[in-house]
């Protein structure tokens, strides 16, 4: 490309993501944050609690990078050292701010807990830094510039930095940065398909779109089809917008995968279930065995799923499933509760007792124990029954217990969203 975007670092601040017990994850944010202004993420650095260490990331990172993004060390215990490392790398003194120091004693004073000197540390901000205010939490961040860099610094808070790189850190940039381009992002979210079964569909028309970045993300939810593309801003600002390569080749990268794609950006598979059976006036009741209610849990996460979802049956036993959902007991006894016999009666059982339109089934072995020979672990059997008939599919999932359990969730999702989608076709 003819075209160089400012570069950036983050810098997570945490001794727990190099010891394990957390995963870091403000830099999935900021990344995308920073490149819809232009600015390319091309290093993370991960640092524990240490003030040399955080000292010589920073040090490190200026020389690199035009804009330096650290989240972390910015709270009240020992292990908070951020401002002091940034002070002392940078030759400048920690401060009291006043206005940081009042903000603090009304946001404790509101809440009926003391100020205490530890706390009252949050006010300090090395001297020439300009404040960012926290608007959902109690540390301020700063940003400063040193060495023709950009230094800002946010809490380790996700929420907290968020809102501050939001409503504080962006409409700041521009003082400092440029860039003739900015990303132009799509995530096309799919299921029932691998990695490499995409790529290789998608090969042969990408080769005709060399500007075009592509990434495929893989979880136990599916494969995520990840298009980026660098646009001029011109192009963004103008009021003809330039037809870019992206959106020539989002509808044939569409109509390669079908059906398979079943949302787009921050669609989930609830959601867009959710939408079905809101546009076309049905309801759905669920049985549940192996999934202990997970699918119940994620379409209850939909606002107003109240309207379609009647009833979620959690059948764990045999007994429950001869109780609550009216399973026969020979049927149990002749094909197992894991068996396509079963699904099938469990769908029809709770669209029968809850008088909905659509019945959904799930039964099946998370593991680890309980596989045999002729029923493994990741075994499962879903099972749908509506007003076009009933039908169940066999699954062998692999992973671990949880693995297992999200998988059969989507899975299930997946087969009422096609069989709504095939249901509104004409």
């Amino acid at each position: 490309m003819s075209y160089t975007n400012p570069k950036a670092e983050i810098i997570a601040i945490g001794s727990e993501f190099l010891h394990g017990g957390r995963t870091e994850s403000n830099s999935l944010f900021l990344a995308e944050e920073l490149a819809t202004c232009g600015i390319e993420v091309e290093w993370k650095t991960l640092v524990g609690d240490n003030e040399h260490t955080i000292a010589l990331a920073l040090s490190t990172a200026v020389r690199r990078a035009k804009v330096v993004i650290i989240t972390g060390g910015l709270g009240s215990t020992l292990d908070d050292c951020t401002r002091d490392a940034v002070a002392t790398v940078t030759s400048r003194s920690l401060r009291c701010r006043p206005k940081a120091l009042q903000k603090l004693k009304n946001r404790y004073t509101a809440s009926g807990r003391p100020l205490t000197k530890a706390i009252s540390r949050q006010a300090y901000i090395p001297t020439g830094a300009e404040i960012l205010e926290n608007p959902v939490g109690s540390a301020p961040g700063f940003l400063l510039e040193w060495k023709r860099s950009v230094v800002v610094t946010l809490p380790g808070v996700s929420k907290e930095a968020q809102a501050m790189f939001e409503s504080q850190v962006v409409p700041r940039l521009g003082r400092y940065v440029s860039s003739s381009h900015v990303l132009k992002q799509k995530v096309l979210s799919t299921f029932g398909l691998t990695e490499l079964q995409i790529d290789e569909r998608l090969q042969p028309i990408l080769q005709s779109f060399s500007f075009i970045q592509l990434s495929l993300l893989a979880s136990a939810l599916g494969v995520s089809i990840v298009l980026r593309e660098w646009v001029s801003r011109k192009n963004v600002s103008s009021i003809g917008q330039v037809f870019t390569e992206m959106e020539k080749l989002l509808p044939m990268v569409r109509q390669t995968i079908g059906d398979n794609v079943y949302g787009e950006d921050n669609q989930t598979m609830e959601s867009v279930v959710g939408q079905q059976l809101t546009s076309l006036s049905l309801t759905m009741a669920l049985a549940e065995s192996c999934t202990g209610g997970l699918i119940g849990h994620r379409l209850t996460q939909v606002s107003g799923s109240s309207s379609y979802l009647d009833r979620a049956y959690v059948c764990y036993s045999n007994q429950a499933k001869e109780d609550l959902l009216g399973v026969s007991r020979k049927l149990l006894e002749r094909y197992g509760a894991v068996s396509a016999p079963v699904a099938e009666a469990m769908a029809v059982g709770a669209r029968k007792r809850s008088h909905t339109d659509i019945g959904l089934s799930v039964t099946g072995i998370a593991g680890p124990g309980g596989g045999s020979v002729t029923k493994p672990v990741g075994l499962v059997f879903i099972g749908i029954d509506g007003p076009h008939g009933s039908h169940t599919k066999k699954f062998q999932f692999n992973g671990d217990r949880q693995d297992v359990k999200t998988r059969a969730s989507q899975a299930a999702l997946n087969m009422v969203r096609v069989y709504l989608l095939n249901q509104s076709r004409p």
